[in-house]
């Protein structure tokens, strides 16, 4: 017997243009080249009007990859693609990737399939009201209820996600709607777009702020990813240059400045730098540009905001977005501005050259010497591979200009403290959600967008695991990166807390052997390599990258001896860091 596959399934033809034909070519009108994500029911119309479009369609194994590679794309090519999933467990799978580019500011358009619009409310199969969850985690969201709409859905959504501060926008497109025919108008969707765009720095604050930069005697910069985004690297590197003043950074502003640039310190915070932490605080003034005030940064905020109500800091706060001046940490100063103008006017108010204080500049630079003996002694003495020299020998066999992506864990942290960046926006990482399983489709997303750059994945073994289906893409889209696992065969920064806040109690941070890298690389038709020298990773990870060809490298580490330091325990100032043993350092300066 045969189906009949008209009646209410609906033999869906396309000798006239549906909504989903026209939203295609509008795809094209903005620069789209590629949709990222996982066919399904109530997304399929959309999928088939890129049938035969030049526009490529990139299919992941988990929509959380598509996500996670959109963001990977958005950081290295600045402006947002697209990720289509269907309804449902679909689009529920993009939840986990919303919030992790709501927290890093990475903007992204998904559009996801949603039920027909006379089943809503029914509990239909895979119905889901994606806008209710999604609301809190994005820019924009916007539920498609007529024909008219779909166009200007998508073109407020891609407009939204890159004005002001950048961040996620989401259409839900009900199957119905889907293919209808497309109306000859657009219907206008009103939104105030203005709300997301900043307004010209304020001149008085920025002369205010002038002043007390000037006046400082151990003024200190610290940057966030919102100096990437406005490409503003130029501006802080001149600004330093002129006050003598270290630059810190935040975890996404890593990739902010280089780090062989001289007065750069280093990030901050938990597993920060000893001498960023030593920076920030014992500065008398802190700019602080494109950052929200973590607690990930700061440990706590009551010394910083003790100090500045006392007078014994002056804060001056730039952001892009207004919510953010004086929500974790009340400033002295709050400019609300793009950062790359405020930066500039505020450059150009700076009509004395303060002296350097080369007694304070000495001290911070002696707490770096020290920490990288006492790393190069312990890293000696330890019989496997450590982390912090395997970054070392990482680095080298990496050309400048590599993208560097990591997974979340320990070898996160490590390459926090270790890895060093040479051209801004290359180092791309989950921060403010801290999501596990980013690294893989991260880097494919980066190659994606910039196929002629090197990328290397620095992953854990914990991490590598949550998406490492998503390698399938190395060889069906040529697209060839190199994966570093460090493989400690535990969630080794979790484990961390369980020794030294637990009272060692370990309970479900340890992995069996399984599974074998080497293999899953074999699977997925990838070289793999297990090194059993220092000089072995580097030539393997060198020849890789050189020859642009994918390679999966086991690196095994005990997770006994994997302690990441400096450490700020949950909760404590910048200060009380835990340092590496033999480092004997105060992190407190004295004058005198």
């Amino acid at each position: 017997m045969l189906f009949n596959v008209g009646g209410s399934f609906g033999a869906h033809t396309r000798d006239s243009k549906r909504v989903v034909d026209k939203l295609a070519e509008t795809f094209k009108t903005y620069g789209v080249k590629h949709v990222l994500g996982i066919p399904g029911g109530s997304i399929m119309s959309l999928y088939d009007a890129l049938y035969g479009q030049d526009i490529d369609v990139v299919l992941f194994r988990h929509e959380q990859g598509a996500i996670h590679a959109a963001e990977g794309y958005a950081r290295v090519a600045g402006r947002p693609v697209v990720v289509a999933a269907t309804s449902g467990p679909g689009a529920a799978n993009l939840v986990t990737g919303l919030a992790d580019a709501y927290m890093d500011s990475t903007p992204l358009v998904a559009i996801t399939g949603q039920v027909a619009t006379n089943i809503f409310g029914r509990d239909g199969f895979q119905e889901t009201d994606i806008p209710g969850i999604v609301t809190p985690i994005t820019k924009f969201v916007y539920q498609v209820r007529r024909p008219a709409e779909a166009t200007a859905a998508f073109k407020a959504a891609y407009e939204i996600s890159v004005l002001g501060r950048p961040g996620p926008t989401l259409i839900d497109l009900p199957r119905d709607i889907q293919l209808n025919a497309a109306p000859d108008y657009e219907e206008r969707i009103q939104i105030n777009k203005e709300k997301f765009i900043p307004p010209p720095p304020d001149p008085e604050k920025l002369r205010l702020a002038a002043k007390h930069l000037v006046e400082a005697n151990r003024p200190v910069i610290l940057v966030g990813g919102g100096v990437i985004w406005s490409g503003a690297t130029p501006e802080v590197l001149e600004l330093s240059k002129t006050l003598y003043a270290p630059i810190v950074s935040t975890l996404p502003g890593k990739a902010a400045v280089p780090h062989d640039f001289p007065l750069y310190m280093g990030p901050a915070g938990m597993h920060g730098r000893a001498e960023a932490d030593a920076a920030l605080a014992n500065a008398d003034v802190i700019l602080a540009v494109g950052t929200r005030f973590s607690d990930r940064t700061w440990g706590r905020f009551k010394e910083l905001q003790d100090a500045v109500r006392s007078g014994r800091v002056k804060l001056i706060h730039v952001d892009i977005d207004q919510s953010e001046i004086g929500k974790n940490v009340k400033p002295t100063v709050g400019i609300v501005g793009d950062a790359k103008e405020a930066l500039r006017k505020l450059i150009d108010f700076l009509d004395v050259v303060p002296k350097a204080n080369q007694k304070y500049l000495g001290w911070l630079q002696e707490i770096r010497k020290r920490y990288e003996e006492a790393m190069a002694k312990i890293a000696d003495s330890t019989p496997s591979f450590h982390p912090w020299k395997a970054l070392k020998a990482l680095r080298r066999a990496a050309p400048r200009d590599t993208i560097t992506v990591t997974g979340v864990g320990s070898h996160q942290m490590w390459t926090e403290i270790a890895w060093d960046v040479y051209e801004p926006g290359t180092y791309i990482t989950s921060a403010g959600l801290g999501t596990m399983g980013f690294c893989v489709p991260a880097a494919l997303g980066a190659k994606l967008a910039a196929r002629d750059k090197p990328v290397l994945c620095i992953d854990g073994d914990g991490s590598f695991q949550m998406t490492m289906n998503n390698l399938a893409l190395v060889r069906d889209y040529d697209l060839p990166i190199v994966v570093a696992i460090f493989d400690n065969r535990a969630l080794q920064l979790v484990k961390q807390w369980q020794i030294y806040l637990y009272q060692r109690r370990i309970i479900a941070t340890e992995f069996s052997q399984r599974p074998d890298f080497l293999k899953i690389a074999e699977a997925y038709d990838i070289d793999a390599v297990k090194p059993e020298t220092y000089e072995q990773l580097e030539s393997a990870v060198a020849r890789a990258l050189r020859n642009n060809e994918p390679l999966i490298v086991d690196l095994t580490i005990n997770s006994e001896i994997d302690i990441v330091l400096p450490w700020v325990k949950p909760g404590d100032w910048l200060t009380s860091a835990v340092l590496p043993e033999g480092m004997d350092v105060k992190l407190v300066y004295e004058e005198n």
